[in-house]
């Protein structure tokens, strides 16, 4: 009895039902170099297809495969086309449809018609799962009570910067001793720099690059008092030095003249003009 049984089993496993995937193919001996396509299909009610086809090699053969499903249980002929052979030296050959039998037997119990078949029953509710946004905040108040300290810290303040105390007393420069050891430019640069530093805080808004001869036509026009024609011929000299060869005396001389118009003119500095 029980073998009976198995040998019934294993024929209704070889029939496919209703919603089955059944694979329709088709084969063929493939030219040596030939390419082969799927030719498109739409099969009719009650067969469907379920995707696009697919194609394998097997030796010397090409198979091409539909992937089809049947919506009605009987005995259905579908036409499934040839494939497409497209040859090496580019001419195409299309197979003629062939007709397929298929067999589908239905998923329900033949033991009773179909009138009489009991209805499933009901499904039950889906719950619907609920989503909160609690779990995140837990999260983010707990990350920022652990990170809050950790910031706090990193971002403290750091040791105040030592007080920065000018000195009260300009620094003389040795520009004697540089002009002895053959430095006439460096004397130079720094006489005419420093000349210029005293006239330039008089004049506010004058750009700190202005050529000799336009800072002599201001200072005529905007500090009238001023040796304004002394103050150009030693500027002039002092940046003349550093294009030309200039004796060490003679630039050390025009250091000390510019030494002392700055003299002369820091106590303008120091004493702002009143008007008439």
């Amino acid at each position: 009895m029980m073998l009976l049984c198995l040998v019934l089993a294993l024929q209704q496993a070889g029939v496919p039902t209703v919603g089955d995937t059944i694979w329709l193919e088709r084969s063929l001996e493939t030219p040596p170099g030939a390419e082969v396509r799927a030719a498109p299909w739409t099969p009719e009610e009650p067969i469907g297809l379920l995707g696009h086809p697919v194609i394998r090699r097997e030796g010397s053969r090409t198979v091409v495969a539909y992937p089809a499903v049947a919506w009605s249980a009987g005995t259905h002929q579908v036409q499934v086309p040839g494939p497409i052979v497209i040859r090496r030296d580019g001419t195409t050959d299309s197979l003629p449809p062939e007709t397929r039998t298929l067999v589908i037997a239905s998923v329900l119990p033949d033991s009773l018609p179909l009138e009489r078949l009991p209805v499933q029953p009901e499904a039950g509710i889906v719950m619907q799962r609920v989503t909160s946004p609690y779990p995140v905040l837990v999260a983010l108040l707990l990350a920022g009570l652990l990170f809050t300290p950790l910031a706090l810290w990193w971002l403290r303040p750091g040791p105040a910067m030592p007080a920065f105390n000018p000195p009260s007393d300009p620094v003389v420069l040795p520009l004697a001793e540089w002009n002895e050891a053959g430095e006439p430019r460096a004397v130079a640069a720094v006489a005419a720099r420093s000349l210029r530093a005293v006239i330039l805080g008089q004049l506010p808004g004058i750009p700190q690059g202005l050529v000799a001869s336009r800072l002599v036509r201001v200072v005529a026009e905007q500090r009238p008092a001023w040796p304004a024609e002394e103050i150009g011929t030693v500027l002039r000299a002092l940046e003349g030095v550093q294009y030309a060869a200039v004796p060490a005396g003679e630039v050390l001389e025009l250091a000390e003249r510019a030494g002392a118009l700055r003299k002369r003119l820091e106590p303008t500095v120091a004493r702002p003009e009143r008007g008439p």
